[in-house]
């Protein structure tokens, strides 16, 4: 879930493709499908928080939770790849891209895990046993636990527990772990020959179950990352030559690789399950920016929102199900449509304070620390 400030590629044919600054229309329609994507995560949640029976076919495929997830992390290669593209590798560099995904993660981040902190305790004291359904580790446990929530604070340290309070942390968990290498990696794919770029690419998506297996399960999302930061190396031109009627049959193939993640755990390996959606979320990513029908689309949808929501429905969500599944009586419970548009509108209406008075500044704080000296003066 990432800032969308610089949104457009160009490419040469035999060297590194640097990405460069272009206008603001084709951020709001990426912001459009991180929102969707967040969406159906709390549409999931909401479902396994309230003990919800769904048909199978609306859990699967496109609304897959899990699937919404390796968009996620696709779409963050692509947009901190361009933010990366036209610098020279260098420490100052470095530690500005640290600063400025530090100023995007963590401010929301922390309030999230406050509202989690109460609406937890609050649980724990009544007693836990009323949260059967997606249940934060924090409630099997006894007292406040406070060593494990400063751990929490950091995203990083070693002993955090992704399932302690909050299901979707390890999403950001993996941000901000990749983070501390994606420089590196973009710069590489970025700067280096077209096959050397891809290489690495495929070198990182077929290695995922060793990774996994070898070195650490971060590791093996660096796969996903490569595969948004190698989308900027596809010439514009190339996408200028694909006419509508191609463009949907490549909507049509993302959207069958995309769902292809629900049925990982019948594959011979689940990374196989999540690198098919990965390369689904790529095609997507590219209908959005490239086809003007998905682009124009989602434009407007985005415009009618009129901002981006999609990290604070995403991190906030949970606390707002677990505290009205508690207080929801049995009727509420037994009739869900009443607690789902609650939990809709408290989720929003969170998402949009916390936009305004800790997201935008913390962004726009990122932007004036690391701000060259030359911008500055002008």
């Amino acid at each position: 879930m990432n800032d969308t400030s610089i949104t457009s590629q160009v490419n040469s044919s035999s060297t590194a493709a640097v990405p460069h600054k272009a206008g603001h229309e084709r951020i709001i329609a990426l912001d459009a499908l991180r929102v969707i994507a967040a969406f159906i995560v709390l549409v999931q949640h909401f479902r396994l928080v309230f003990e919800l029976r769904w048909p199978e076919w609306l859990t699967k495929g496109l609304l897959d939770s899990k699937a919404a997830v390796m968009l996620f992390f696709v779409l963050s290669g692509y947009v901190l790849a361009l933010s990366i593209g036209n610098k020279a590798p260098s420490f100052t560099a470095y530690v500005k891209f640290g600063v400025r995904r530090i100023c995007r993660l963590y401010p929301v981040y922390w309030a999230a895990l406050l509202l989690a902190f109460l609406v937890l305790w609050a649980v724990q004291q009544k007693g836990a046993g009323q949260v059967r359904g997606l249940p934060a580790w924090f409630l099997d446990g006894t007292g406040l636990q406070l060593k494990q929530w400063f751990l929490q604070t950091t995203l990083v340290a070693p002993g955090m527990k992704s399932d302690f309070a909050l299901p979707t942390v390890w999403t950001l968990m993996t941000e901000a772990k990749v983070s501390l290498v994606f420089p590196l990696l973009a710069w590489v794919i970025l700067r280096s020959r077209a096959a050397l770029a891809w290489g690495i690419t495929v070198a990182l998506v077929l290695s995922s179950h060793w990774l996994d297996t070898h070195v650490v399960g971060t590791a093996a999302f660096l796969g996903m990352f490569s595969l948004g930061t190698a989308l900027c190396r596809v010439p514009a031109s190339f996408w200028i030559r694909i006419n509508a009627a191609a463009w949907w049959g490549l909507m049509l193939l993302g959207l069958g690789l995309y769902a292809a993640i629900s049925w990982r755990y019948v594959m011979p390996s689940i990374w196989l399950g999540y690198y098919l959606c990965g390369l689904g979320s790529l095609i997507l990513i590219a209908g959005t920016l490239h086809w003007h029908r998905m682009h124009s689309t989602l434009t407007r949808l985005q415009q009618w929102l009129r901002v981006d929501l999609s990290y604070g429905i995403y991190i906030l969500h949970y606390p707002v199900l677990v505290a009205l599944k508690t207080l929801a009586g049995t009727q509420m419970v037994s009739n869900p449509a009443l607690p789902f548009l609650m939990a809709v509108t408290v989720t929003v209406g969170l998402a949009l304070l916390l936009h305004h008075i800790l997201e935008k500044p913390a962004i726009e704080l990122g932007r004036r620390l690391t701000r060259n000296h030359a911008s500055r003066a002008g």
